[in-house]
């Protein structure tokens, strides 16, 4: 499944791949976000989870079944790089106790991490569907000059555009962000750089239908890019970063 990114209080909330939450990183926010309002011991996870409410909770959501298998709402990894990783609803169970004021700041960064994801998610698939017409415009192109088609033909003009929108062909995007060659690379992009992708697959779709050269599809593309998204990429990277 694809991760949720979400900040607290300036702290970055790392998941494992099946979605869970490190709770450890929950704490420091809670400690950032309430500062000595509270005593130290308030904020530990153990206090937490040896709660009654909070043993309750945990007996109903591993009562619960998915399939086969029976739910987990948390596991603990050992070691420097470890900690308590919990569901969504122990999540939101470690906030209520924390305070009110931190319980609806942690419901609405999760609200709005969701919204984005599915954002991020249409605009991927509309990347997806966009292009097909780019490889059927290519391949009408090659037909019609009589030419061969290769695969580097399609990869060829998917660098073009990744370039321009990401600043790297897709094979260095993979080495930069550690991306798997099985994995999509569509699933790591964010929404404005999906955005960008797909309008500019769009375009050299017609640009290629027109007979243009590479260079010139190249030029004019680097100008739909410059106008209409150049600003927006940096903008979000600005968010993304605060």
């Amino acid at each position: 499944m694809n991760k949720l990114s979400i900040i607290i209080s300036g702290v970055v909330i790392k998941t494992d791949q099946s979605g869970y939450f490190r709770l450890n990183d929950l704490q420091k926010a809670a400690k950032k976000s309430e500062g000595q309002k509270r005593s130290e011991r308030t904020f530990e996870i153990h206090e937490f989870m040896r709660r009654p409410d909070t043993k309750g909770l945990i007996r109903e959501i591993e009562n619960e079944t998915t399939g086969k298998l029976r739910s987990l709402a948390f596991f603990t990894i050992e070691g420097r790089n470890g900690g308590t990783y919990v569901c969504k609803e122990l999540v939101y169970a470690y906030a209520m106790w924390i305070s009110p004021k931190f319980h609806l700041h942690v419901i609405r960064t999760f609200d709005a991490a969701v919204a984005k994801e599915q954002i991020r998610i249409s605009y991927r698939d509309m990347a997806r569907l966009e292009y097909r017409p780019l490889t059927d415009a290519i391949k009408h192109e090659r037909e019609a000059q009589g030419k061969n088609i290769a695969p580097h033909h399609f990869s060829n003009e998917a660098d073009l555009i990744n370039r321009i929108a990401l600043g790297m062909t897709s094979a260095k995007f993979r080495v930069h962000h550690e991306i798997g060659k099985k994995e999509s690379l569509r699933d790591y992009l964010t929404p404005e750089q999906i955005h960008c992708i797909t309008e500019l697959q769009r375009a050299n779709t017609v640009f290629i239908g027109m007979e243009w050269d590479f260079e010139q599809r190249k030029a004019t593309l680097m100008g739909i890019f410059n106008k209409n998204h150049r600003q927006p990429l940096i903008e979000e990277q600005h968010r993304l970063a605060a």
